[in-house]
């Protein structure tokens, strides 16, 4: 689900980072709707390694790199209660998958997987504001309407882990928290585990997201524009092992923790622009895996 939906840039929409939720929520009868594309770079591997990877491994899949384009929408129902959709596009790029036939032998094959994702469906209410920070619930449903139906040269399927839908359904819940620290200077953090339904004897593991943003305010006067600011964020992205007719998957699931320094800069009071570089800082792997490389996030946002 992307945490994109919920994160409203933190105390007052003037800080916040690019992928850790707020604990602010829209002013009744408001909206906010985004534009967001990110980029993610992986470790880069030729066919003859991704070959050796399946012999050592069993099987070995690979993505040299993919786009996510998504839109999101949110729309504040009444006093700290807000609604939300968002739907993404995702473009992948050279996806090798080899799997191993012999001691020393193995099939490869190749996929451009493309489509639309899955739709997510959000809520959040905020339960806690004044002096302490903003708390806020955050919960939703991920609907299983993106592209699950990718297959590779071979004609077979590509994993549901590796389509642009998971073609199953998905229940986020957490917590998201802001709060000024001094009149330029704010702090947001959250946490939001995500549940994956099974479907046809396949599980894809569940998800669980915490992060947290330090925003600072360049431009003196809130009230000018435009307005610039910078943010530090460290987010932790929790991949549990998928299950594929109960057994678990020792090629699936990961750790990695982020560091992403980031600008904004609102234009006028509705429109703000946001870049985000995002770089792993530890990363664990179960078993036969690529790591991430580098990821971009660019962010375009539109509140009335």
């Amino acid at each position: 689900m992307p945490l994109t939906l919920l994160a409203n840039h933190g105390p007052g929409a003037s800080g916040g980072g690019s992928a850790t939720i707020s604990g602010e929520t829209l002013n009744p009868g408001h909206f906010e709707i985004s534009l967001r594309e990110d980029y993610s770079q992986f470790e880069h591997f030729t066919k003859a390694q991704a070959g050796e990877r399946a012999i050592v491994g069993g099987d070995f899949d690979a993505l040299s790199h993919g786009f996510i384009t998504t839109a999101d929408v949110a729309y504040g129902v009444v006093d700290d209660f807000q609604i939300g959709a968002s739907v993404g596009y995702f473009i992948g790029r050279d996806f090798i998958s080899a799997e191993k036939t012999g001691p020393d032998t193995f099939d490869l094959s190749t996929a451009q997987p493309s489509g639309l994702t899955d739709l997510a469906i959000s809520a959040k209410y905020r339960f806690l504001s004044g002096q302490p920070g903003n708390v806020a619930l955050v919960t939703g449903v991920v609907l299983p309407t993106g592209r699950s139906s990718v297959r590779l040269a071979s004609a077979e399927s590509l994993s549901p882990t590796d389509q642009p839908g998971t073609g199953r359904f998905g229940l986020p819940a957490g917590l998201g928290y802001s709060r000024f620290l001094t009149p330029h200077l704010t702090i947001d953090a959250s946490a939001l585990y995500t549940f994956r339904f099974e479907k046809d004897n396949f599980k894809v593991g569940d998800r669980f997201d915490t992060g947290i943003a330090l925003a600072y305010r360049l431009t003196e006067s809130i009230k000018t524009f435009p307005q610039y600011s910078v943010f530090l964020e460290v987010n932790d992205v929790n991949l549990a092992r998928d299950r594929d007719h109960r057994s678990l998957d020792p090629n699936s699931g990961s750790n990695t923790l982020y560091a992403t320094p980031g600008f904004r800069v609102r234009l006028n009071p509705t429109a703000a622009l946001g870049i985000a570089p995002s770089f792993p800082i530890w990363e664990h792997l179960n078993g036969n895996q690529g790591r991430v490389d580098f990821k971009l996030a660019v962010t375009f946002s539109l509140s009335f």
